[in-house]
């Protein structure tokens, strides 16, 4: 495991530089702070596990900026120190979900093993929320609505393929953390992120930098077609509403996770029409292509391009719905997809429409 990222928040410097120049020593790697803007700050640059928190700072309460702190990252665990420990404030530490409370002047074998047990403590967490269990979905939600987040949290109760990993209350707490890389979906309730997403274009790739691996659902009941196609150019895989049905979830989830949208068949037709308008000045070759289709299979995925049902297509070509099924089964067979929009949009990358 690399070194430990630790975070120290005190007013008084020369109870920094001491703490830190000790803890260094010990292989930490440890980052000071004077304020709760300024811990604000490295909380959000740094993959903290440990931060220790003077109780009585001049013009700040050391429990209040705990809070702040907690509410950003709810795995971090918070040791608060004092040079003025009582029983009633430990009692109250506790009682807010603290880690440790301690005395400034402990020996410091006391200190680094409650260090030590803070952080073993939160690598043991993120183990528990990753999944822990191989095969699990991990789910990021970024929403400040308990609600939401309280239904995505019974949701993933009721179904253990599911894991919510982390909330982060809006755009601006997402920072590098040790979970990151190994979340499969990423849930954003739109108005709890408006400003950002004023912006697709930079929100899209924050996602993506802080999030490569997974896969981007909105929640939001309003975005026009329009809005909606161009956020999939950007790398939306589907758009959910905030009345969603546990069932159209899970639904949703799974289609996204095996490479599929969940959007309007409207707003799939509006994006295959532009990707077959750049692709018409190539012909079909037919029957060479990659996949072996014959003619009146090629013929098939053209009339599904345009957007015609099996009726349309079998009145268009003169055969029955059943014989369209038929050869709509051999395609997707030979072309090794399971939807009508995979085997478009592979045949136009195989330049085969």
């Amino acid at each position: 495991m690399e070194n430990p990222c630790l975070l120290l928040v005190d007013d008084d410097q020369d109870v920094l530089q001491t703490f830190k120049l000790w803890l260094e020593e010990e292989g930490y790697l440890v980052y000071t702070a004077t304020s709760k803007k300024e811990a604000l700050t490295v909380l959000e640059e740094y993959p903290i596990a440990v931060c220790l928190i003077d109780l009585k700072m001049k013009d700040e309460d050391g429990l209040q900026i705990s809070r702040e702190l907690k509410r950003i990252d709810d795995l971090l665990k918070i040791i608060i120190i004092t040079g003025y420990p009582t029983y009633e404030t430990a009692i109250d530490a506790m009682k807010m979900g603290f880690f440790d409370y301690i005395s400034k002047s402990s020996e410091s074998r006391e200190i680094l093993e409650r260090i030590e047990k803070a952080v073993n403590a939160r690598q043991s967490d993120i183990t528990v929320k990753t999944g822990g269990t191989e095969g699990r979905q991990n789910i990021i939600l970024v929403c400040h609505h308990a609600m939401i987040k309280e239904g995505f949290e019974k949701f993933c109760r009721d179904e253990p393929t599911y894991n919510l990993m982390h909330a982060y209350h809006s755009f601006d707490y997402i920072k590098n953390s040790d979970f990151n890389n190994k979340a499969s979906l990423v849930l954003v309730c739109v108005p709890c992120n408006q400003n950002h997403l004023e912006n697709p274009i930079k929100a899209s790739s924050q996602l993506k930098f802080y999030f490569p691996h997974a896969r981007l659902v909105m929640i939001n009941s309003h975005f026009s077609d329009g809005e909606k196609k161009e956020l999939v150019k950007l790398g939306v895989k589907g758009f959910l509403p905030k009345n969603t049905t546990k069932d159209n979830m899970k639904k949703a989830f799974e289609s996204v996770l095996r490479g599929q949208m969940w959007v309007s068949r409207k707003v799939t037709q509006q994006l295959l029409s532009e990707l077959l308008t750049k692709t018409s000045d190539i012909k079909y070759r037919n029957p060479g292509n990659k996949y072996h289709l014959s003619n009146r299979e090629v013929e098939i995925l053209q009339a599904m391009a345009s957007g015609l049902s099996n009726v349309e297509i079998a009145n268009k070509l003169y055969i029955s719905e059943k014989t369209v099924k038929a050869h709509i089964y051999h395609i997707f067979k030979k072309m090794e997809v399971k939807s009508r929009t995979q085997a478009i949009m592979e045949a136009v990358k195989a330049h085969i429409i």
